[in-house]
């Protein structure tokens, strides 16, 4: 009996103990590789993994995630309990459950754990975001998340996203660019940052409206340009074409009309060649 109190006691106490060692190393060093970059790895996915500091990224993007995936994350201790809240809200009047992970539970995730859904992976994750809350510094874990963050097939990280896509350092990112690579997060393999499209200019522009009313919310990362200046024509992220702005920053169509003939709405003029169309085969 003794013999099996030891070994389950190892079983627990083991793996915590190599959790609090790994969390006092990278505290201060990089962190070479994660649970998920092996996963894909197996998946027959490349690993495109380049570190880089907070300080030199461009500041844009570390708002950017706060804006889309986490507006408290300055504030809470790693769990938003009012997101949670809100979510329990939505599923017991709509049935729709979404996730309320923050982004230092997302990087405790993405350090230790798999990816999917799970009730004892989402246990583990909201056990060990406190231990994550407690050791490192708000800079810390934004810092690690956005270099261990999965953004493309074997892409991961703000460095590697940067290069890949725009060919560019993540120094260098603009407001426009540092957004887009913001919302490709929830699909990493299933969106481009750079595709020309009115859902990518939305999820830009929601970015944008977002930062303007965070204010405060924001004060834990290091200040960057307004957006207004860092992006002067809007069309800096995408070669534009011959005939104006990209797809991606056409004005979306609010009214139901033809963009091209704003005065007559697509119904009337389909009407009309029916009409006609009726007349000839009399």
């Amino acid at each position: 009996m003794s013999l099996l109190r030891r070994v389950l006691l190892m079983m627990i106490v083991g793996p915590l103990l190599m959790v609090i060692l790994h969390v006092a190393i990278f505290r201060v060093l990089p962190v070479p590789l994660t649970p998920l970059m092996v996963i894909r790895w197996t998946q027959d996915h490349p690993i495109d993994h380049r570190w880089v500091d907070l300080g030199e990224m461009s500041p844009h993007l570390a708002r950017a995630v706060i804006a889309a995936e986490d507006n408290r994350f300055c504030e809470h201790a790693g769990v938003d309990w009012s997101a949670v809240k809100t979510v329990m809200e939505e599923y017991r009047d709509e049935g729709r459950l979404r996730g309320a992970s923050t982004v230092s539970m997302q990087t405790a995730k993405n350090l230790y754990l798999w990816p999917g859904r799970s009730v004892i992976r989402k246990g583990l994750e909201t056990g060990l975001v406190h231990g994550l809350e407690w050791a490192w510094s708000k800079e810390r874990i934004m810092e690690v998340y956005l270099n261990i963050v999965e953004m493309g097939p074997g892409i991961y990280g703000a460095q590697a996203a940067a290069q890949h896509h725009y060919g560019i350092d993540a120094s260098e990112l603009n407001f426009v660019q540092s957004a887009a690579l913001v919302s490709i997060l929830p699909d990493p393999l299933g969106r481009d940052p750079t595709r020309k499209n009115k859902a990518m200019g939305q999820r830009v522009q929601r970015i944008r409206e977002s930062l303007q009313v965070l204010g405060p919310l924001l004060d834990c990362m290091p200040p960057a340009p307004p957006t207004s200046s860092s992006v002067p024509s809007g069309l800096d992220v995408f070669t534009p074409s011959r005939g104006g702005a990209p797809q991606h920053f056409q004005p979306v169509d609010t009214k139901g009309k033809h963009q091209t003939t704003p005065n007559k709405p697509r119904r009337a003029k389909r009407k009309k060649f029916r009409a006609k169309h009726r007349r000839r085969a009399r």
